[in-house]
């Protein structure tokens, strides 16, 4: 399969746009909670963190992983309580 550079670009612009999607959603739910998150906060956080990292499976690109780092670490930074073993 060979995609041309524009088809790249519209590729590339999908993916980002689904991981600021998903970052924004995790902010938007657990931006209001106190650290004392219930079991149900941590599953819902954990498929949705899941349902993230799938994401790069849906475009098989290497060169987008940078941009799914980039979305976890931003997570991570602003949620750490759901990134401890």
């Amino acid at each position: 399969m060979n995609l041309n550079f524009d088809d790249y670009k519209n590729i590339k612009r999908e993916f980002k746009q689904k991981l600021r999607w998903f970052e924004e959603e995790f902010e938007l739910i657990f931006k209001n909670k106190s650290h004392n998150y219930s079991k149900e906060d941590i599953k819902l956080a954990n498929e949705i963190l899941d349902r993230l990292s799938e994401t790069i499976n849906e475009y098989r690109d290497e060169k987008l992983l940078f941009h799914l780092v980039s979305t976890l670490n931003n997570i991570e930074r602003n949620h750490p309580e759901f990134f401890q073993d």
